[in-house]
């Protein structure tokens, strides 16, 4: 009894959320907000790291040429 209330109940939130994504773009975007905050921080990660990189590729680079140019 209480296995049949647990199945048709998850088989209605279930359906509930599904017609509720489909119908409701507020809802939409709401559920999907986590994504595109991860997404952004991502790609803010990725362009600080990116950043970071040159700046230690360029250094390295005045090193070597200064380098060369002493010896």
């Amino acid at each position: 009894m209480i296995s049949n209330l647990i199945v048709f109940s998850t088989l209605f939130l279930g359906v509930l959320f599904t017609v509720l994504y489909i119908i409701r773009p507020e809802f939409r975007a709401r559920i999907e907000q986590p994504k595109y905050a991860f997404l952004q921080q991502l790609s803010m990660y990725d362009k600080d790291t990116a950043v970071e990189q040159s700046a230690i590729e360029s250094k390295s680079e005045s090193r070597s040429d200064n380098d060369s140019k002493n010896s």
